[in-house]
């Protein structure tokens, strides 16, 4: 069954056009924001689907949270993720100038108390040229648990202060792309209240 990712309406050359200048011009670091990815309609479906796959507590030092397994245990969470790339590898090719090819997709529920803290993506020989999070509808709206993006001071190479430079809201069918570097310093500022639901992860030459 084709998920409903499938449907992203982010095709139009013009829509390219926009995302790409919106990419060059972003601060603190290469990012874009887009509302409405896919027809409200198609949301109910794609909360049916994810209500089958299973999520676990997770807890380290810089992060708790709850989540899905790394792998997608259910073959409608798999399709999602081929389709999110199949979708979306080729528009965010031609928006950020860096070639993608493959996308893994984890579906993430942040409660009241869960945070992520200041970090980058960046790790040797992994590869992830693209991070991004999708927001889904939640049944309690959070309070808190914003995406913060933070700007870095560089002396000889290394980072020596860092001030926060944005929030985006954790709105629902809103799609975050951001690039991953040593400098794409991010966090998801603690949920004070309800409930934050997303689909995120990594696009991959």
């Amino acid at each position: 069954m084709q998920s409903p990712l499938r449907s992203a309406d982010l095709l139009r050359d013009t829509t390219i056009e926009n995302l790409s200048k919106n990419w060059r011009a972003a601060a603190p670091f290469p990012h874009v924001v887009i509302d409405d990815v896919i027809p409200p309609d198609a949301l109910g479906s794609l909360m049916a689907m994810l209500d089958e796959e299973p999520v676990d507590p997770y807890e380290g030092d810089l992060f708790t949270f709850d989540a899905s397994a790394p792998e997608p245990r259910t073959d409608e969470l798999r399709a999602a993720r081929d389709d999110l790339a199949a979708t979306l590898a080729p528009v965010l090719s031609r928006v950020t100038g860096k070639a993608v090819t493959r996308a893994d997709l984890r579906a993430f529920a942040y409660r009241e108390g869960h945070y992520l803290l200041p970090h980058s993506d960046h790790q040797q020989g992994l590869g992830r040229a693209l991070a991004y999070a999708y927001y889904l509808p939640s049944p309690e709206p959070p309070v808190g648990g914003e995406l913060e993006l933070y700007r870095c001071t560089i002396v000889a190479g290394e980072i020596v202060a860092t001030e926060s430079a944005l929030l985006v809201e954790p709105r629902p069918n809103r799609l975050v792309v951001f690039d991953v570097s040593d400098v794409s310093l991010h966090q998801v500022r603690e949920v004070v209240r309800g409930l934050r639901l997303s689909l995120a992860g990594w696009f991959y030459p």
